[in-house]
């Protein structure tokens, strides 16, 4: 058995301990979901400007976790699962604040919602298989997508691009419709994946 002289640290050097700062910075990240969903609901001028921040910080913290976790060692099977679920929670939250807002047909957050939801149990379908399904590149251009799409809409909805773009407007369809896509190809992008590791 291999040993390590710190503790939660398996033998190839990335550690399995819950309390690292690229986990904290996940957990961070999921709970200023419901926190930025409360701000948008309060239609208040500077409740708004308030999530703008806190999503600009959430955002952050998602680029921010990954490179400690690689350039400090802390690259962790805790830190693969709970950085997704998360990004998941974060992102889920804003598009429910956007929907009960108006701003996003149901629709929009139930393909969302679906790529979410059917992306872990491809995981453990390719798990339970004898194969590891990492994070695919389709992931993250997804992440990114939600991301400037939520932002947008709420500098839309802030009037910071003047008042030819309003949330009424085209704008901010057009920013969900490349939301939904990024996931839609994101979901198959994974299932062509699990496809190819459990081919015979």
């Amino acid at each position: 058995m291999t040993m390590s002289n710190r503790p939660g640290v398996e033998g190839n050097g990335a550690t399995n301990a819950l309390a690292t700062i690229p986990n904290m910075l996940s957990l961070v990240r999921g709970l200023l979901g419901p926190v930025v969903l409360t701000l948008i609901l309060s239609e208040a001028s500077w409740a708004l400007w308030t999530a703008l921040a806190l999503m600009i910080i959430a955002e952050a913290t998602d680029y921010v976790d990954g490179e400690i976790a690689r350039r400090y060692d802390q690259e962790s099977e805790i830190g693969r699962l709970a950085d997704p679920v998360c990004d998941s929670v974060y992102h889920l939250s804003v598009f429910l604040a956007f929907l009960a807002m108006g701003w996003m047909a149901a629709w929009m957050l139930f393909v969302i919602y679906a790529r979410d939801l059917m992306v872990p149990y491809l995981r453990a379908f390719a798990r339970q298989s004898g194969h590891d399904l990492k994070v695919l590149a389709s992931g993250k251009i997804k992440t990114a997508v939600h991301a400037v799409a939520q932002i947008g809409i709420v500098t839309i909805a802030l009037g910071l691009l003047g008042s030819d773009i309003r949330i009424d407007g085209p704008a901010p369809t057009i920013l969900l419709i490349a939301a939904v896509a990024a996931s839609v190809y994101s979901l198959a992008d994974y299932v062509a994946e699990v496809g190819r590791l459990v081919r015979p």
